[in-house]
């Protein structure tokens, strides 16, 4: 397998780290307290939320992943005048390379889908480094991620204050939301408005009445395209998703994860039309038939709808899912559905 080094969203971090660093200190004294459901089991020390580390023994770090040219020749070597074992279609191609090589002319080749492929048929993509957030105690204000880059202004309703932008994947916390022009805005602190169609926000959910009080489940939003990972009423984490387009929609309810493929291919579509085949997708919950919530290596647009239907996941949150929801007591249970955004000004 072929590594190279992770890139961080440098900007994005320090940010994360400003929040973990300034969340509420009142939230210490009141565990245990049945009004906010806190609980002094949890290790109190810690900030209110903290990004998840990276496992030594992650099958997604370091790991070159590309897209596939329509019509792409496949070969049995990575050498002029070898045997042309395959061929590509027309539709969404993508896959890790495993090796690379160069031949005796200087020509590079990636093995790719078991065989060998001249690099310009193969697009390197990086995969994103998006990590959601461990919640180490129960949220007491809404929180989520700018989506979209946005400066925000010094009150609801006003122009941008002229400050510094606000990358996506910023972490904030909301303090208040108020309606201005027919738009909800968000105050994420040191007088600072966003719009709420620049951010992704999420709340802490009642447990469905299905879902017993000690087992495990996701909530799935389609509304705010986010999720978080509940152990009984208690959130654990918490991230982005990417879930059906329009055309190809995530149905809503209430259902159990009936298999897990730590990798495995995907495909379907029609040939012309949105044909696709990937290779080693990692981490996948199948919940509802044939939809699943699995990691996604080839984009980095999580906060928006993007797929066929499934909940798509940063490689590194899918990760971390897949390895929480092994020590379920049961099938995790997965509900998804739409929110009201109206709920943020209650």
């Amino acid at each position: 397998m072929i590594y190279r080094p992770l890139v961080g969203a440098v900007f994005a971090l320090i940010t994360l780290s400003f929040w973990l660093q300034t969340a509420p200190a009142a939230e210490a004294t009141l565990c245990n307290d049945a009004r906010t459901g806190l609980d002094c089991r949890l290790d109190q020390r810690k900030p209110a939320f903290t990004e998840p580390e990276i496992p030594e023994n992650s099958i997604v770090k370091d790991v070159t992943y590309g897209w596939i040219e329509d019509y792409a020749y496949f070969y049995d070597k990575p050498e002029r005048g070898a045997r042309h074992v395959r061929t590509a279609s027309t539709g969404f191609f993508y896959g890790p390379a495993v090796d690379e090589a160069t031949d005796a002319e200087g020509n590079k080749w990636y093995k790719v889908w078991g065989y060998w492929l001249p690099a310009r048929y193969y697009h390197i993509v990086e995969a994103s480094d998006f990590g959601g957030v461990e919640v180490n105690r129960q949220p007491l204000r809404p929180f989520g991620w700018v989506v979209k880059p946005v400066v925000p202004s010094a009150a609801p309703g006003e122009e941008p204050a002229g400050g510094a932008e606000l990358p996506r994947y910023t972490f904030v916390q909301v303090s208040q939301s108020r309606a201005a022009g027919g738009v909800i805005w968000h105050d994420i602190g040191n007088e600072q408005w966003v719009r709420h169609d620049t951010v992704a926000i999420m709340q802490v959910r009642e447990r469905p009445d299905a879902v017993g009080r000690d087992e495990f489940w996701v909530e799935v939003d389609l509304t705010e395209q986010t999720f978080a990972a509940y152990e009984g009423d208690r959130m654990v984490f918490a991230g982005l998703v990417s879930s059906g387009l329009n055309r190809w929609a995530t149905r809503q309810g209430l259902n159990q994860v009936w298999e897990r493929r730590l990798l495995a291919p995907m495909q379907g579509g029609v040939v012309g039309d949105d044909y696709y085949y990937i290779d080693d997708v990692a981490h996948s919950l199948y919940y509802d038939g044939e939809i699943a919530l699995h990691g996604a290596f080839w984009h980095d647009d999580f906060g928006r709808q993007k797929s066929h239907g499934c909940v798509n996941m940063a490689p590194r949150t899918a990760e971390w899912v897949y390895e929480w929801s092994e020590n379920a007591p049961n099938d995790l249970w997965v509900w998804v559905h739409y929110a009201n955004i109206a709920e943020f000004l209650q």
